[in-house]
């Protein structure tokens, strides 16, 4: 059996350097970009699909400057 590690709110929030406010707002505005359960009056995100987000939607800091000529 394949045991998924799950984060509350506050773990998630904590993550993204965020307020867990807007956590909750986006979950209340359909706007959140992350799945999530609720168990017993608690929401958990699953932390596999939180790092797989944050991986797919990394930006370079670099705008391919090394391209240009000047």
């Amino acid at each position: 059996m394949n045991i998924k590690k799950y984060i509350n709110t506050t773990e998630l929030a904590k993550m993204l350097n965020l307020k867990r406010n807007t956590i909750e707002r986006w979950r209340t505005n359909r706007k959140c970009p992350f799945s999530w359960i609720k168990v017993g009056g608690r929401v958990l995100y699953d932390c596999a699909e939180v790092q797989s987000y944050l991986e797919n939607n990394k930006r370079s800091a670099v705008n391919n400057i090394q391209n240009k000529e000047f």
